[in-house]
């Protein structure tokens, strides 16, 4: 069996977008030209290699992270392609977070669009270099000066020129590589083009111009590359690897490239950058996890394995298989691997295509990106780690899902069948939760968007054979009090024949701060309560708190302290003091000042500027705050906070108000009391009944 690449020969590039740029187009075509698919695919022919799942086929849009890789100039590229929806960016953060680069894709004729601008911030979260690709080249009405100015001044990044068009729109002809001063002209790019050393006379000026700016924004970012230039008036070749380097690598440089998807034109110079300006996979030098006080591993072959699954697929037919990539250690085909608390033996391990493609491999180094076939219990987000050495790895996390719905089932055989079908899915996909609700014990099923969902239940149609109805939205309410109360007896006793049952607790409660939860405080002296019995008066309080007092929703953020009561030798029980703690509880509810609490969001909406009044308006309608607004050219960003019942729909009022073009992204801030009027409607609505002490 071979064994997979070593790391300084390793490339892992994640190309993001907003939706219908092109980055599908652009990975095919460097499939094609780097000779890991025979011919060019395609999205809009409905050939793509990697856009292939029927949901992604009738959208023509990655839904989906797809993986596949080339080998070029005896590198291995990894590329991973990402969905350019917000409604699936938790596969899309997820990938960010195992890449060594970003290959931001932009149109050429649209610029920046609203998710470009998140993605961008993104990748500078994660401290990844970036490479803008601006896609389209070749397309009518295409003015790039004028895109290439707009995206500069928009996301405010130094941009530095790779290359210069040759023609421009539907008259581009090729172009000119600045660093090689190779042309590539009049033949498509192709697994065997071969470029030109005469550059066109057309375009030697904008050629030469072109490539003292980019020596001009290199030598910008160092002081001794400044000297170097003004004593030289150029940079070596050399330098400027060094250079471009080092400023890619701090963000103060981003290069950006030309692509035009229908010849192609713009691949090759693209994977020669790839290989000789992109970071190697030694470039993460170590590996820290999750915690408190994180362990850090070094990325080397000879440490203890870390891999991470940034993408699982689960088919009835092939398996599951895990794509990841190694951290640290190394990995083994047909070895035992650790999950968590699970355990198994790994498959194969597979370069990949879309699919996992070739012979198995014998081992794979850190850096690189695999898959790992036949597994058994391995999601989306999980870290593979040695049985006797676990890690979690620190991964980015994903958005939250806010999309709640109940689903409604007709039978319960169909119950059972739709909820085995969803768990695998949201092994698949992290961001899509599956759960049954405390309260009311039913199934619901939350994700990003109404489409993440609609999206879900064509999967689950199509692979489980069982159709999914959704219920209205799901809020997930709190409770909580307003007021301190004291002295309140919770008393259980009754006579059953043979042992009665008895037990009495005294408690004081009161709210605490927002977020702290519940606060159990032991406050018996002189054994008014048997040691043993007080863990079963919390317990008691705990159960109905989670039952909820107002509406059926969890009681959070107030603190219980037990200061007295009463037992009998005979009668005591642990039974009898749990009801007499349900009994306390209930009673200082009903005194406390009992409120709803209702999950506020932040939002960051991006809408055409010429719509800003009325995405204002429409906020105030849906008690919003404006925090704030930026108009950048023809978008505007709108930062806002809002009850998460009001703008649960958003979506289908934000693309009427905006014809389709305005997004927006939701976060989880905090909760706030529910206005007295709207708590009314909210508990009458709920049809809660408490549950009576005796059962």
């Amino acid at each position: 069996m071979a064994n997979g690449f070593e790391p300084h020969k390793i490339r892992n590039v994640v190309v993001v977008g907003h939706k219908g740029t092109g980055k599908t187009t652009l990975v095919e075509g460097m499939l094609y030209v780097g000779g890991s698919t025979p011919v060019l695919g395609s999205v809009a022919a409905k050939t793509s290699v990697l856009d292939d799942e029927p949901e992604e086929i009738a959208r023509e849009g990655t839904l989906q992270t797809n993986v596949a890789h080339v080998v070029w100039r005896d590198t291995k590229i990894n590329i991973i392609d990402t969905p350019g929806e917000g409604s699936f960016f938790g596969d899309t953060r997820l990938a960010m977070g195992v890449a060594d680069a970003v290959i931001l894709v932009v149109s050429s004729k649209d610029g920046v669009q609203p998710m470009t601008d998140r993605l961008n911030n993104w990748a500078m979260e994660l401290g990844l270099p970036r490479y803008l690709v601006f896609s389209k080249c070749d397309i009518e009405h295409v003015q790039l000066e004028q895109t290439i100015e707009s995206v500069r001044k928009r996301l405010k990044l130094a941009l530095a020129p790779m290359q210069v068009a040759v023609g421009e729109g539907t008259g581009m002809k090729g172009l000119v590589d600045l660093l090689t001063r190779k042309t590539y002209m009049g033949v498509p790019d192709g697994p065997k083009t071969k470029p030109s050393d005469v550059i066109p006379e057309s375009v030697k000026d904008a050629v030469e111009g072109a490539r003292m700016k980019l020596v001009d924004e290199v030598a910008a970012t160092d002081d001794l590359l400044t000297e170097a230039y003004l004593e030289q008036g150029d940079l070596s070749d050399k330098e400027m690897e060094t250079g471009m380097h080092k400023a890619i690598a701090a963000g103060t440089l981003v290069p950006y490239f030309f692509f035009a998807g229908a010849s192609p034109y713009g691949v090759i110079p693209l994977l020669d950058a790839i290989v000789d300006v992109f970071p190697a996979a030694t470039a993460k030098t170590e590996v820290k996890g999750r915690g408190e006080e994180p362990e850090v591993r070094e990325a080397k072959a000879d440490a203890s394995l870390a891999a991470f699954c940034f993408k699982a697929t689960i088919d009835q037919h092939a398996g599951r298989n895990a794509y990841v990539r190694v951290m640290s250690g190394t990995l083994k085909g047909d070895t035992y691997i650790a999950n968590g608390e699970s355990k198994e033996r790994a498959g194969g391990l597979f370069n990949v295509v879309g699919k996992p493609v070739g012979s198995a491999l014998g081992e794979v180094y850190p850096g690189d990106i695999v898959a790992v076939t036949k597994l058994k219990t391995v999601k989306t987000g999980d870290t593979i780690s040695e049985d006797k050495k676990p890690f979690v790895y620190a991964a980015p996390e994903v958005p939250p899902a806010l999309f709640a719905r109940v689903v409604v089932l007709t039978d319960r055989g169909s119950g059972e069948k739709i909820a085995q079908g969803l768990s695998k899915l949201a092994e698949e996909d992290n961001s899509l939760k599956v759960y049954h609700d405390e309260q009311t014990h039913d199934l619901i099923c939350a994700g990003l968007s109404q489409l993440h969902l609609d999206v879900t239940g064509e999967r689950l149609r199509r692979r489980f054979g069982t159709d999914i109805t959704l219920g209205p939205p799901r809020i997930p309410y709190l409770e909580t009090i307003t007021r301190r109360i004291t002295n309140i007896e919770g008393k259980h006793k009754k006579q059953t024949g043979g042992h009665g049952q008895f037990g009495v607790c005294l408690i004081d409660m009161e709210p605490t701060g927002r977020g702290e939860g519940f606060v159990f405080e032991d406050a018996i002296v002189g054994g008014a309560i048997p040691r043993n019995f007080i863990p079963s008066v919390e317990k008691g309080i705990v159960k109905n708190a989670v039952r909820g007092f107002l509406a059926g929703y969890k009681v959070v953020d107030f603190k219980v302290r037990l200061f007295d009561g009463k037992y009998h030798d005979v009668d005591s029980s642990d039974a009898a003091f749990q009801m007499a703690g349900s009994k306390a509880f209930k009673a200082a509810m009903a005194k406390a000042g009992p409120i709803l609490l209702e999950p506020m969001v932040k939002m960051e909406i991006t809408v055409p500027t010429a719509t800003l009044g009325d995405i204002m308006g429409d906020l105030n309608s849906r008690r919003g705050r404006i925090l704030g607004s930026e108009t950048m050219d023809q978008f505007s960003v709108v930062n806002a906070q809002a009850p998460l019942v009001e703008v649960l729909e958003y979506e289908p009022k934000l693309r009427a108000l905006t014809q389709g073009t305005g997004t927006y992204a939701m976060t989880m801030d905090r909760y706030e009391p529910v206005p007295s009027q709207l708590q009314e409607k909210i508990i009458k609505d709920s049809g809660f009944k408490a549950v009576g002490d005796d059962e």
